[in-house]
């Protein structure tokens, strides 16, 4: 009865996730577009234009590009039921002290706690979320720039991201990035907001495709980023120093703090009378320098002077606060120099732009979402301001880069150390204080979608990666008694192996599934499908299936049965037939092999300067590369807390290429854990730790 009961829970739960991923798709499909045709009446002019011959008006009431009316995106875009993959490895749940700060989004078996990072395409990703979840987003797309296309991270789905944009130009683009506008809309809560972040190439085609999604009155502000003052020497154009910021709200219960800036922070006289200035705002000094009406009408109180000497009943004068307008040329890109936020790679966004778009939007407490998240600026500073996150991108190296990034941040934080050790993983809640918890912190959690590394299956249970498999194959769960893990059909089984990648299913295994299948499942004049899905089938397997099949023939019994290895193309091909309108290219499944270091070798340079090598490091998948190497000299705890040798990696033929050597003066003498981390262009990565003596 027990066992009874047992396989009706687990039923219940496999058949959940497929129930939710279908609503999700349900939802995704029915959203309306905007009503907006007392904005854009067309008939009138049609009707004159056509007495003039002219047929091919524009018409803002047609859909957005790729959207068709009956399955939204679905048709371009085909909406994949992928899981989600959440291991409990020492590395990918990270905790500050404090796992109840977080929260959940969603409910039931899909909830995902919060903070969340997520390695994968964020079109499924998206797909994977609840309607009405998130309270601002955030994102900074590709740009269209119509020039020589350089990699940022050098990873292979950031190439296929770059071909899926590329392939029919402009249009090709702008569906690409509606499809993914579609679901954020969708995620949207009716008091959030979206700042899409583009620059002068395709601005104002994005706008045009944005207000169909969201609606023509929805645009709140079309913000100007003038990132910079210098103008340099360019000869034949206006120098193209901004970036356009598009707002677009969901509702009119939108969120909104507006935002103050004081005006002397800003201004080209402050610095002269800098030194005149004291207690904030009082004016003092043996003469005042001259001065001009530009500079003193920006105060609430002033006095005109010309060089004069001060009175003691002269006006003090009060620093105003004005409205930020949108207008942003304040906000000044990251300074190459600055050691303490910058990480190294060309489009990084300075933290004081998300600090004004954070706050403005956004109260404490509520979820920010960055989809296109790059080096984590987003997340880092929705930490800093007391707000969950959640952030996406396709690359292995950005999801490192940021990991670390916050990670860093949480510590400072809360005060306390992140409990991560991937050299030595340490007891179940162990943690090591710093000081004084200064802040509760989210515990930081990773999850991966459509790229799985092999290794982190080892930390599941066995019920959850058959549920994984199932998912994958929306198949469910077989509830009868026998060796049947999942149906798919009348005619089609499904037995799934071991979740250690190392061991494969054995000879009376398959026998039994085979009879399990002949006696509970069988019809007549119905060819019966026995799949096999396990990560390793030996030789000796896959000849035994073959004499089962010979077996059944002889006896007129039509049974198939079909060894499918979990990493493999026939895998990604099984799965593709209950998708005939998605392409190879639109479809995001791969198992990545873990890379390996084999030694860190290290040698006295000069004094406490010291070179060190990764050695026998390589990437351990078909077509892999090393594209990025990381180096922490003072390894505590498993963090990576070197900022500078975050990006170690040079560009060759137009590909990057990791740099696996580095140079460090140390402060000291003494005992150091020096650890080295090398990540592959299909996503692969591997750690390797060391103890040294420096003298």
């Amino acid at each position: 009865m027990n066992e009874k009961n047992n396989n009706e829970n687990i039923r219940s739960e496999v058949t959940q996730d497929i129930e939710e991923l279908a609503q999700l798709e349900k939802e995704s499909v029915e959203q309306k577009l905007p009503e907006q045709k007392t904005v854009f009446k067309t008939e009138s002019i049609k009707t004159r234009a056509g007495r003039r011959g002219v047929h091919n008006l524009p018409d803002q009431t047609n859909p957005p590009m790729g959207f068709d009316p009956d399955k939204a995106f679905d048709s371009v875009f085909p909406f994949l039921k992928l899981p989600y993959l959440q291991p409990n490895t020492p590395e990918d749940v990270i905790s500050f002290g404090s796992p109840q700060a977080g929260g959940y989004l969603g409910s039931g078996r899909k909830k995902i706690p919060l903070n969340a990072i997520f390695f994968g395409d964020n079109l499924h990703i998206l797909r994977a979320l609840p309607s009405n979840c998130i309270d601002l987003i955030y994102i900074d797309p590709p740009f269209f720039s119509g020039r020589t296309y350089n990699q940022l991270w050098g990873d292979d789905n950031e190439v296929r991201t770059f071909y899926d944009l590329w392939e029919d130009g402009l249009p090709s683009y702008l569906v690409w990035l509606n499809a993914r506008l579609w679901e954020m809309r969708r995620a949207l809560k009716d008091t959030g907001s979206i700042y899409v972040h583009c620059d002068w190439h395709a601005s104002h085609y994005i706008k045009c495709e944005a207000d169909k999604i969201f609606g023509y009155n929805k645009l709140l502000n079309e913000i100007a980023w003038s990132y910079e003052t210098y103008q340099g020497n360019v000869k034949k154009y206006f120098a193209r120093k901004h970036d356009a910021i598009l707002l677009y709200i969901k509702s009119k219960a939108y969120t909104f703090h507006q935002q103050q800036l004081d005006d002397y922070e800003d201004s080209i006289n402050y610095k002269r009378w800098e030194k005149y200035i004291v207690d904030g705002n009082k004016i003092k000094g043996n003469y005042y320098p001259k001065t001009d009406s530009r500079f003193m009408q920006r105060y609430n109180k002033w006095v005109r002077v010309h060089g004069r000497k001060p009175n003691p009943d002269d006006v003090i004068f009060e620093i105003k606060s004005f409205a930020v307008s949108s207008a942003w040329h304040d906000v000044k890109p990251v300074d190459p120099k600055d050691k303490s936020e910058r990480i190294g790679y060309p489009t990084q966004k300075p933290e004081k732009l998300l600090e004004r778009i954070i706050e403005a939007s956004s109260n404490k407490g509520d979820i920010v979402a960055d989809f296109f998240m790059g080096g984590g600026t987003t997340c880092a500073v929705a930490q800093k301001l007391n707000r969950k996150f959640i952030g996406c991108d396709s690359s292995r190296v950005a999801v490192s880069v940021a990991l670390n990034r916050i990670i860093r941040d949480g510590e400072e934080i809360s005060g306390r150390t992140a409990s991560v050790n991937m050299a030595k993983p340490k007891k179940k809640n162990e943690q090591l204080s710093l000081k004084m918890t200064i802040k509760p912190i989210p515990d930081l959690r990773l999850y991966y979608m459509g790229v799985y590394p092999i290794e982190k299956f080892e930390f599941m249970q066995q019920k959850e990666f058959e549920d994984f498999i199932l998912t994958c194959y929306a198949a469910r769960r077989f509830t009868g008694e026998g060796r049947i893990s999942g149906i798919m059909n009348a005619s089609t089984s499904l037995l799934i192996g071991s979740v250690k990648p190392n061991e494969s299913i054995s000879e009376k295994q398959l026998r039994k599934y085979v009879e399990d299948v002949l006696m509970l499942r069988y019809q007549k004049n119905i060819k019966m499908k026995l799949k096999v899905i396990s990560w390793v089938f030996p030789k000796s397997l896959q000849k035994y299936a073959r004499i089962l099949e010979n077996y059944f023939a002889k006896k007129n019994l039509s049974v198939a049965i079909e060894l499918i290895p979990i990493n493999s193309q026939l895998f990604r091909k099984r799965i593709l037939e209950h998708y005939p309108d998605a392409s190879k290219n639109e479809f995001l499944l791969k198992f990545i092999s873990q890379a390996s270091i084999m030694d860190i070798a290290y040698k006295k340079i000069d004094g406490l300067k010291y070179g060190f090598a990764a050695v026998g490091a390589r990437s351990n998948n078909i077509d892999g590369r090393l594209i990025n190497c990381q180096w922490d000299f003072n390894f505590i705890e498993g963090r990576f807390a070197e900022r500078e040798y975050a990006l170690m990696r040079e560009q060759k033929d137009g590909k990057y290429v990791a740099v696996l050597t580095a140079e460090k003066d140390f402060e000291k003498p003494g005992k150091y854990i020096v650890a080295c981390r090398v990540q592959d262009n299909l996503g692969g990565e591997a750690i390797k730790t060391k103890e040294i003596v420096i003298t």
